[in-house]
């Protein structure tokens, strides 16, 4: 499906997703045509996405909180669908486990997360426990690929 020289090429675009293509072949020693092509195929067979990432932190996020979520069975897809319109919510997945949800929810201090969870989570029916992990700090991965398109639609001149 993919070979070495696809994955140091996505290695590479995921450190700098605006490297041009002669950089990149000097780096991993083939032409530019290689990479031109490589990169198209990989985007064609979507293997790979080229995107910007927003800086959550530098935004003004700076708190993360992870939300396991219990849920009344007939009740998981009305549940679902309105956790995935609040901006704040940039990763919610249905999950087997201890929970129904695990969502990822970002808020600029404490106080909107407590908010966030008070005034919006707890008045969703169907929910019926929660638990929130609030992110002392990462230690790998980043923020950054959570899906933050509505958080920034409305940042607005927040920042």
């Amino acid at each position: 499906m993919i070979d070495e020289l696809d994955r140091k090429l996505m290695c590479e675009l995921q450190r700098d997703g605006r490297q041009q293509y002669v950089d990149l072949a000097r780096k991993l020693g083939v032409v530019e045509g290689t990479v031109r092509k490589r990169v198209k195929r990989l985007l064609e067979r979507d293997l790979f996405k080229v995107v910007g990432v927003p800086n959550v932190l530098a935004l003004g996020y700076e708190y993360v909180g992870i939300v396991g979520l219990r849920v009344n069975m007939p009740e998981i897809e009305p549940v679902g669908d309105t956790l995935s319109q609040f901006e704040n919510v940039c990763y919610l997945a249905w999950v087997l486990g201890r929970y129904d949800f695990l969502a990822i929810v970002l808020a600029r201090n404490r106080e909107e997360l407590a908010d966030f969870m008070m005034h919006k989570v707890a008045k969703i029916p169907g929910i019926l426990q929660t638990e929130t992990f609030a992110t002392l700090r990462v230690i790998k991965g980043e923020t950054g690929l959570l899906d933050t398109v509505q958080l920034l639609k409305n940042l607005g001149s927040a920042v």
